[in-house]
């Protein structure tokens, strides 16, 4: 059994204070009457503002932002600027959603800032008696304390949730992107395209451009009237830059790109997916505005080795094992694409979906790709019943194998064992808490290496 340092155990107490506040991740429920400003402007100003010490991009959307957030960071401090990333969820800790530029800070920075937080929270003038505070209002605050403690230049900001009253939106950006939107988390940011990407509109502030990744009509017409009324230049993706020649394998991306003000060139990055062609270029537009010297090529070396997980990741390859955090039927839809652009043969999938999100749009799309389909629970913090995705398989797929197995050990033990005759691909997806788990379990050696024996 592996056994945690000292420092390591400081520091999942120190988390573990935090995940003790409401955490809307896993109480949804809870969602609408928690989502409120005022506490979080109170909370920022009992701290002398943070969020005001270094510039910002601001990054909003349904599927890609996380990716897309790690790019623009990644391409600042190659550039040489000191750049936080925050972003949200984690696969497996906390100091994943609060970086420098994808690579974690020291345990004590964490330590010290939450042991600030710890004492903010005991001055009733914290919250101005508005109520305590959620986990991830504490979490946006304590990102933005140690970006100002650790002197860094820029920051790049992944909503949590929707945009308008989402406790990064108390932030001046230079610039925000917005990736597709679609429908997702329905009874809180509303229950049409229209409504939902109103809420994500909320990120575009007055006069500050917005980089706008393709969408669906509904929402974009949404988009471009916010930006109307803000008087924010309004940059639509498909109309600054042409992108061609798509290619995925399990060696990344590439990809070729043309943007009004630089000639064809040809990008390859090592994430995984058609769409990050997408994520990438909305990046470069984006920095191009805040920084007119913006150099190409460093960019182009600034993408091949991103720190990214849980997006079309690789963490075996004899034989492949992939995890990716897709739940929706749009994002499930891009994981199929490029999983056939790498894998000519039909795989092993596993899948689990927590309760609330449409599993069968999502198995709709997956099952053809699959020889086997094995479900399982997602996490044991989240609500799932994998034996009514199990039986709504049954009852719409006819004679397809699908097997049902609720332990996650026992569930990639299995999909290892049918795979390994003919190396056979594995993916996990359905839920980013289904990857996280995964994930886990593989770095800490919990699954057995299967063999011919």
């Amino acid at each position: 059994m592996e056994m945690l340092s000292s420092s390591e155990n400081k520091l999942s107490e120190e988390f573990s204070f935090l995940e003790s506040f409401t955490n809307l991740e896993r109480t949804p429920e809870k969602s609408r009457k928690e989502y409120k400003l005022e506490r979080m402007r109170a909370m920022l100003e009992y701290f002398h503002n943070p969020q005001n010490s270094f510039r910002t991009i601001h990054i909003a959307g349904s599927k890609g932002k996380g990716s897309t957030s790690t790019i623009a960071a990644s391409m600042l401090e190659s550039h040489g600027y000191k750049t936080g990333l925050f972003t949200s969820p984690h696969l497996v800790s906390y100091t994943e959603r609060i970086t420098l530029a994808g690579k974690p800070f020291s345990d004590d920075v964490y330590c010290q800032a939450i042991e600030a937080l710890r004492t903010a929270v005991a001055d009733r003038e914290f919250t101005r008696d508005m109520g305590m505070p959620t986990t991830f209002e504490l979490l946006t605050l304590l990102a933005f304390i140690i970006f100002r403690k650790e002197n860094c230049q820029w920051a790049v900001i992944e909503t949590g949730m929707g945009g308008r009253l989402d406790a990064t939106n108390l932030i001046t950006p230079e610039i925000c992107i917005i990736t597709p939107i679609e429908l997702e988390h329905c009874d809180v940011l509303g229950d049409t395209l229209e409504k939902i990407a109103g809420e994500k509109a909320g990120i575009i502030k007055h006069k500050i451009p917005a980089v706008i990744q393709p969408q669906k009509n509904e929402a974009l017409a949404v988009l471009q009237e916010k930006a109307a009324q803000q008087e924010s230049q309004f940059l639509y993706l498909p109309d600054e830059t042409k992108i061609s020649d798509i290619k995925v394998s399990t060696e990344g991306t590439s990809f070729r790109a043309k943007f009004r003000w630089t000639g064809r060139r040809k990008f390859m990055t090592n994430l995984t997916g058609t769409f990050q062609a997408d994520n990438i270029c909305s990046a470069i537009l984006a920095l191009k505005q805040v920084l007119p010297d913006l150099d190409i090529i460093r960019c182009l070396d600034a993408i091949k080795n991103i720190p990214l997980s849980g997006r079309m990741e690789l963490l075996k390859t004899i034989p492949p094992v992939i995890i990716d955090g897709s739940h929706t039927e749009n994002s499930i839809r891009r994981l199929q694409e490029s999983y056939n652009q790498m894998f000519s043969t039909k795989g092993i999938l596993i899948f689990g979906s927590v309760t609330g999100k449409n599993y069968q749009a999502m198995l709709d799309i997956l099952c053809d790709n699959f020889q086997t389909i094995i479900i399982t629970k997602p996490q044991e913090c989240r609500e799932s019943n994998p034996e009514e995705i199990m039986q709504y398989c049954r009852s719409h797929y006819g004679n397809k194998d699908f097997r049902l197995e609720t332990d996650r050990i026992r569930a990639v033990e299995m999909a290892l064992r049918l795979a390994f005759p003919e190396k056979l691909p594995i993916v996990v997806t359905g839920s980013f808490y289904l990857a996280g788990a995964i994930k886990q379990l593989l770095m800490k050696g919990a699954i057995g290496e299967i063999s011919d024996r």
